[in-house]
């Protein structure tokens, strides 16, 4: 089953660069393509897919406000020239952010994530549905074996150089020869949160959240400044009870 998406960037030349990648990767199914965002607004309001690919800068409509003005946007990857935007977009909880010029290699990664995310190239939806809900479970490799953790009893991973220390709810830790990078770049963003350069933290086993940490399974971890607008908005507003006028 192939990953349906939506190519959008005002460049011809862009799209043309990836829709060559898009054969290239034989899993991606491009349900349309627009220079226009008005136009790609007014599909993806009639019309549903996996993925969208969608340049930032643009005229009438830019990329960022796209995304915010649908209710159900699908898994949205960025693409610009300019850095600065990367992280208004991840506050929007985008799957990745490919600076131009695009490369091959940056492109392929970027679709085995959202490959990773919807499950489609091996387990189909019903794993889907147990990584997005935390019952699903993944393998490591630490000294001489490999090792299944399933995402729910993971509470958080912390840098240790080259390696990830992996802290599990039963008080128990899992070294692995895989950096916080590109560890974080293989788990499902929905289940894990960047709280600090140093710590990717499973949102649904966060207790609480302050300005300087956030607590899990009663270890208090530093949040970073980078990270704090973005674990407040989908950790705490989005589930905060407020009080009705």
């Amino acid at each position: 089953m192939k990953i349906t998406c939506l190519l959008l960037d005002d460049d011809p030349l862009v799209l043309d660069l990836l829709q060559a990648y898009v054969v290239m990767t034989d899993i991606l199914d491009v349900k349309a393509a627009f220079t226009d965002p008005l136009e790609a607004h007014r599909y993806l309001m009639e019309n549903q897919v996996q993925v969208l690919f969608s340049d930032v800068t643009m005229p009438h409509l830019s990329g960022l406000d796209l995304v915010r003005s649908l209710q159900q946007p699908p898994l949205v990857v960025l693409m610009t020239a300019y850095p600065q935007y990367a992280m208004e977009g991840f506050n929007l909880d985008v799957i990745d952010f490919l600076l131009k010029p695009i490369s091959l290699d940056r492109f392929l990664r970027a679709v085995n994530k959202v490959a990773g995310i919807l499950r489609v190239n091996t387990v189909g939806s019903d794993a889907q549905a147990d990584a997005l809900t935390g019952w699903g479970s993944f393998f490591i490799r630490t000294d001489a074996q490999f090792v299944r953790l399933h995402y729910r009893e993971v509470l958080y991973i912390e840098a240790l150089k080259d390696f990830t220390k992996i802290n599990t709810s039963d008080g128990r830790t899992h070294l692995t020869l895989v950096n916080l990078k590109n560890l974080e770049e293989q788990l499902p963003p929905g289940l894990f949160i960047r709280t600090h350069r140093s710590y990717l933290v499973n949102a649904a086993r966060i207790d609480s959240v302050s300005n300087l940490e956030v607590k899990v399974g009663g270890h208090a971890l530093p949040l970073g400044q980078t990270y704090r607008e973005r674990v407040t908005e989908r950790i705490v507003n989005r589930s905060l009870i407020r009080r009705q006028n």
